[in-house]
């Protein structure tokens, strides 16, 4: 059987309008599925009844007790600190202070070379002090620790690996701050010393 030309036109233009409402479809079914997505920002209803959450929310712990005169006691503290560590050195890799009560502070490098260092610390405002250096995750690398009495400036050597150090000074016990601080200068050993 064989088909005129118009009746082939007519085929054809079907065919394309097939293709043609196919498509629509598709596209329809798609908006109607993204029609029901819920997305972050969608804004509720203000009538709506509230809901519940299914866990209540977390309380914050109560901010720490401030002291009347820490902020001024760390201060002077930190101007006799000054006197008793001395003038910054030269070639200075790393130097910190802070306050020591509480969790204490820490000053940390990103890379440091491979070597021997000088470590010079002190601490003013309490009896002792704890200043530790280390290379967490780094195998092989260098720990220290000082046990500082307060009022003077004490120094060791530590040897340290290529990469990373963080130093850590606080001190030890549970009472509140009082102002106490301390402070460090890590430079590069002098040869044969």
């Amino acid at each position: 059987m064989s088909l005129g030309k118009s009746q082939r036109k007519s085929l054809g233009g079907e065919r394309h309008w097939m293709r043609g409402a196919a498509l629509l479809l598709a596209v329809a079914g798609m908006a109607a599925g993204l029609a029901g997505c819920e997305y972050p920002d969608d804004v509720t209803d203000p009538t709506a009844a509230p809901t519940r959450a299914g866990r209540p929310a977390r309380s914050l712990p109560p901010p720490p007790p401030v002291v009347s005169g820490l902020a001024e006691a760390e201060q002077r503290n930190l101007g006799e600190l000054e006197a008793v560590l001395g003038t910054r050195p030269g070639g200075l890799v790393l130097g910190g202070t802070g306050g020591i009560g509480g969790s204490g502070f820490r000053n940390s490098a990103a890379a440091v070379p491979k070597g021997t260092y000088m470590l010079t610390a002190a601490c003013v405002g309490a009896p002792n002090a704890l200043l530790t250096v280390s290379q967490d995750g780094l195998r092989g690398g260098g720990r220290a620790e000082m046990n500082l009495d307060c009022g003077a400036a004490e120094t060791t050597r530590v040897e340290l690996r290529a990469g990373p150090v963080q130093v850590q000074g606080f001190r030890p016990g549970t009472d509140p701050a009082a102002g106490e601080v301390a402070g460090f200068w890590m430079v590069p050993a002098a040869p044969g010393s």
